[in-house]
């Protein structure tokens, strides 16, 4: 008996007990996919009874909905945060919103790996949250295209809706990159090639 009450962890407030699940799972989820998340798995994962974690959590079905909703705030939190104003320069608020995010993802890789390299067997709701989180950033990117194109009289040839979702698609390749191999692509990588390649634009127009 002694030696049970040792292993027991202290008691908690509920809402960091809640946090301390969910961090579980989401760690389960990135080294062995969905299917490993169960109320059994972040109990024993997270050395806790299993009576603890249904305390948290009634099932799985809710404990995956919050983590979702976590992460999809966190993420909302981090593209409205990092669209900082830059004195009316279009092209100085744009790495400033470049590097924000990619900051955020260097900081919590496991989080945006749920969101930008889902696994085969990702639940559908995690899907529509995940196009719901693109929705918003490709709101942003047609803000800062309209500028920059409004700055440039001579790039008002491009597609605006086009140039957007072009620029969408490079942040999210380069996110992958950096989440898959952070050593090769840390943030300062990426937005240097973006404000050299800004430059370039600049130049060429």
């Amino acid at each position: 008996m002694p030696a049970q009450v040792a292993r027991r962890q202290p008691r908690m407030p509920i809402e960091v007990r809640r946090q301390q699940v969910l961090d579980v799972a989401l760690r389960l989820i990135t080294d062995h996919g969905y299917g490993a998340v169960t109320m059994e798995a972040v109990a024993r994962e997270a050395n806790l009874a299993k009576p603890v974690v249904y305390n948290a959590y009634p099932g799985r079905a809710e404990l995956l909905s919050a983590l979702l909703e976590r992460e999809e705030r966190r993420a909302f939190r981090t593209l409205a945060e990092a669209m900082r104003p830059a004195g009316g320069d279009p092209t100085a608020a744009l790495l400033a919103w470049l590097r924000g995010v990619a900051e955020a993802i260097a900081a919590n890789p496991d989080a945006w790996r749920l969101m930008l390299l889902p696994a085969d067997e990702t639940p559908d709701v995690v899907r529509q949250r995940v196009e719901r989180g693109r929705a918003v950033a490709l709101e942003q990117a047609r803000l800062f295209t309209r500028s920059l194109l409004a700055q440039r009289p001579s790039l008002g040839a491009l597609d605006e809706e086009l140039t957007a979702h072009a620029l969408l698609a490079a942040c999210e390749q380069g996110a992958k990159l950096m989440i898959a191999d952070p050593d090769r692509y840390p943030p300062e990588r990426l937005v240097q090639y973006a404000e050299n390649l800004l430059r370039v634009l600049t130049l060429v127009s």
